[in-house]
């Protein structure tokens, strides 16, 4: 069963066997690309396109979710670049997702056909191996991290993350709320290490900007691959976790509603 990863476009440069694909359903056309690590088939997915050409409310995140079910995924791995709201994740940190906060008013965020559980949000059996792949290569990695998801593409006023930090989240970002919602519609585990470009405002007197996030990422692009590449090969082809369940409770329930 293959394994996606969402992040970076660099990160296929560490699979073998890389070729792309294309996949078109009813949200719209995906390119991805296929290929392998240590005989496992994995599916990269370049969230923003492969040039970087879609800002985080430009991305067709339906389309992009749907794709990798149809692709026969079960499992997604990746990351996303965050500003940090908790002054113990600086700029470089790496915060495995446990939770999240979702704010954004303008996009579309659901396959709309049934309500799942979201207690939750991200895969813990994913989460598990993230943790011990960072402990067998010697990374350091934050354990937990609440995330809030806005709308983008401006950044947050110093006002707007004075209110959010009063609220206890750590980072704030454009995209993985939406992604998370969509996996748990289509029973996919799911599971997301943040990077932190920047420092919210109001927290630093550097003010964020796209550049600064592209070259941290790059920066960081190396131990990144590290960790999702470790992570890869400690999966096992069984999943053990509750996210298939929760998807067929769901389905079950909508369609006892339905029968009414």
């Amino acid at each position: 069963m293959p394994i996606a990863v969402i992040g970076g476009t660099g990160f296929y440069n560490f699979l073998d066997e890389v070729r792309p694909l294309q996949v078109t359903n009813e949200y719209g056309r995906v390119e991805l690309v296929r290929g392998h690590y240590q005989g496992k088939e994995i599916i990269f997915l370049p969230r923003h396109g492969k040039n970087h050409e879609f800002l985080a409310h430009q991305v067709n995140y339906r389309a992009n979710m749907l794709a990798l079910k149809e692709l026969g995924i079960t499992r997604i791995l990746g990351t996303s670049a965050v500003g940090s709201l908790n002054p113990q994740m600086q700029v470089g940190d790496l915060v495995l997702l446990d939770q999240f906060v979702d704010v954004t008013t303008n996009r579309p965020k659901s396959f709309n056909k049934y309500s799942v559980d979201m207690s939750e949000p991200y895969c813990p059996e994913l989460r598990a191996y993230f943790l011990k792949a960072a402990t067998e290569i010697d990374l350091s990695l934050h354990e937990k991290g609440i995330y809030i998801c806005v709308d983008g593409p401006r950044y947050e006023t110093s006002a707007e993350i004075k209110l959010y930090r009063q609220w206890g989240m750590d980072v704030v970002g454009m995209t993985n709320a939406t992604e998370a919602v969509l996996a748990r519609e289509l029973g996919i585990c799911y599971a997301i290490v943040a990077i932190v470009t920047d420092l919210a405002a109001g927290i630093s007197d550097v003010p964020p900007d796209l550049d600064t996030h592209k070259r941290v990422v790059q920066e960081n692009r190396a131990k990144l691959s590290q960790l999702l590449l470790k992570a890869i090969t400690l999966v096992p082809e069984e999943r053990s976790c509750q996210c298939q369940a929760i998807y067929e409770s769901a389905l079950a329930a909508r369609a006892s509603q339905l029968s009414k």
